[in-house]
C-alpha cells in the first residue's frame, strides 16, 4: 500500500510540466517518461526501506510475544495480518472481532490490485496515440507548449477502452481508499493500545494516512504489550490520588497501590514503566523512555 502513496500516478505528472514554443511532441514526451521513470524507482526504494524498517520492528514484537508467525513481518501482506494477530481480539463497531488482521489483509490485496491496474493503464497512456501537443499563452504573454490528453472521440476505436476503464477505475479506487483507510485505523489503533497506549490513534493515523507504517512500527519495537483497560485505570487512580495530594483533601483507600508494593516501583512511580522494553536483556537495562517511542532513532 505504501508504494502507491510514494508514487504519484503518471498521467498527473503531465500537468506540472509545460516547454518552449520550439519543443516538440518526441521531446516533450521523451522528457516526461523520464521523469517518472525516475519517480517510480525513487518511489520503489522508499517503500522498500520502510519496509525493511517495519519488518525488523514487527519481527521483534512477534518473536517477544512467542508469534509461531514472526517472519510474516517481512512479507507484504502479511505484516498487516501479523499486526492484527498481535492485537488479538478488538471491538469493531461494538462487536468483538478475533480475525480484523485477515480481512484488513483481504481488503488491502484488493487495494493494491486496483491501484496496480491503474498504474498500468497510466502507463499505457501516455503514448502519441493518446496525447497531443498545444500552444498556450500565459498571462505575461509567454507562448509555451503543454501535453494534454486528446477526447476519447479522437483516440483509436481499438483501444478506447484504456481511457473509459482508466475512468472508472479511478473512482474505484477512490472509494475503496477510503475503505481501506478505515479499517486500517481501527487495526492500528487496537495495535497501539497494546504498544503505545499513550497515543494510539495518533500512531494509527499516522500508519494510515501516511506510507510511514514501516518507520513507526521500527520505532515502538521495544515496547512491551500492556493491557490498554488496566493502564487507563491505573492512570485514572493515579490522577485521581494526585489531585487528592494537591488539593489537601483526604487521601483515597488506593493511594498505596504505587508503593513499592503492588507494582514493584518506587513511591510515586509510573506503572507499567516498563513499556518500553526495560525487562528486554538485549536492551541492557537502559531502554529509550517509554513516553517517547522515536526517542532512540
Amino acid at each position: 500500500m505504501e508504494f502507491f502513496s510514494w508514487m504519484v500516478d503518471p498521467l498527473q505528472i503531465i500537468d506540472f510540466f509545460s516547454f518552449s514554443k520550439n519543443s516538440t511532441f518526441d521531446a516533450a514526451m521523451s522528457h516526461v517518461i523520464e521523469v517518472v521513470t525516475i519517480e517510480f524507482w525513487i518511489a520503489v526504494g522508499l517503500y522498500l526501506l520502510g519496509h525493511i524498517f517495519g519488518g525488523f520492528g514487527l519481527y521483534k514484537l512477534a518473536k517477544r510475544a512467542g508469534d509461531k508467525f514472526a517472519w510474516m513481518a517481512f512479507v507484504p501482506i502479511l505484516n498487516t495480518y501479523l499486526s492484527g494477530r498481535l492485537a488479538g481480539e478488538t471491538k469493531v463497531f461494538g462487536a468483538k472481532c478475533k480475525r480484523l488482521g485477515l480481512y484488513v489483509s483481504l481488503i488491502e490485496i484488493l487495494y493494491i490490485a486496483i491501484s496496480a491496474f491503474m498504474l498500468v493503464l497510466s502507463f499505457c497512456m501516455l503514448r502519441g496515440a493518446f496525447i497531443d501537443i498545444s500552444d498556450r499563452q500565459l498571462s505575461d504573454g509567454t507562448i509555451v507548449r503543454i501535453l494534454t490528453f486528446k477526447s476519447v472521440e479522437t483516440v483509436p476505436v481499438n483501444i478506447r477502452w484504456i481511457m473509459k476503464a482508466y475512468d472508472i477505475i479511478y473512482f474505484i479506487k477512490l472509494f475503496w481508499y477510503f475503505v481501506t483507510l478505515v479499517t486500517f485505523i481501527m487495526l492500528y489503533s487496537a495495535f497501539f493500545r497494546k504498544y503505545y497506549a499513550r497515543s494510539p490513534f495518533t500512531m494509527a493515523f499516522l500508519c494510515s494516512f501516511f506510507p510511514v507504517r514501516g518507520y513507526v512500527l521500527f520505532a515502538v519495537r521495544n515496547n512491551a504489550a500492556i493491557d490498554y483497560d488496566q493502564w487507563m485505570q491505573a492512570n485514572i487512580r493515579r490522577m485521581q490520588q494526585q489531585q487528592a495530594q494537591q488539593y489537601g483533601g483526604p487521601q483515597p483507600p488506593y493511594g498505596g497501590s504505587y508503593g513499592g508494593n503492588s507494582y514493584g516501583g518506587p513511591q510515586g512511580g509510573e506503572p507499567f514503566s516498563d513499556v518500553s522494553g526495560t525487562n528486554d536483556s538485549t536492551n541492557g537495562g537502559t531502554p529509550p523512555d517509554s513516553n517517547e517511542p522515536f526517542s532512540d532513532l
